[in-house]
Order: structure tokens, then C-alpha cells, then sequence
């Protein structure tokens, strides 16, 4: 994540943390992922897949393709 973002929430390189997602009104958490510093943009975060695709909306889908949004999820 971004090191600005970083400082901001308090958290140090390597530290574990869970991320959340509500979309639809329901709770989705992907466990213990490690911070770590990185070059991209500040208020955005980076991960890897399939290990977040807990985090997605099965309802939430791309139009045409009515493929799962995964490029675009909020987190807490």
C-alpha cells in the first residue's frame, strides 16, 4: 500500500491485518494479509488473487461479460 497511507493508518511494514468489504449490506473479510510498502497511488491498495476473492460481490458484475468486478473493491 501506499507508505503515505501507511503512516496515516499507523501500520508498520509487515504487520498483519484483515480486510473488509460491505458491499450489498454484508460483511466479507480476506485474513491476514501483510502490510507492505509500495509505489502506487495513495488511498488505493494492491492484492493479490484468488486470495481476495472473498472480498468480491457475486451480484456485482461487469455488463457484457456478466463476469464478478474484481478491479474495483472497497475495503476497510
Amino acid at each position: 500500500m501506499n507508505e503515505n497511507d501507511m503512516l496515516k493508518a499507523d501500520f508498520k511494514t509487515g504487520e498483519r491485518v484483515d480486510l473488509f468489504n460491505y458491499h450489498d449490506g454484508i460483511e466479507r473479510v480476506a485474513r491476514l494479509f501483510l502490510v507492505v510498502p509500495y509505489n502506487i497511488p495513495e488511498r488505493n491498495t494492491a492484492t493479490y488473487h484468488p486470495e481476495t476473492n472473498v472480498l468480491v460481490s457475486i451480484g456485482s458484475t461487469v455488463e457484457k461479460s456478466n463476469t464478478p468486478i474484481s478491479k474495483l473493491i472497497f475495503i476497510k
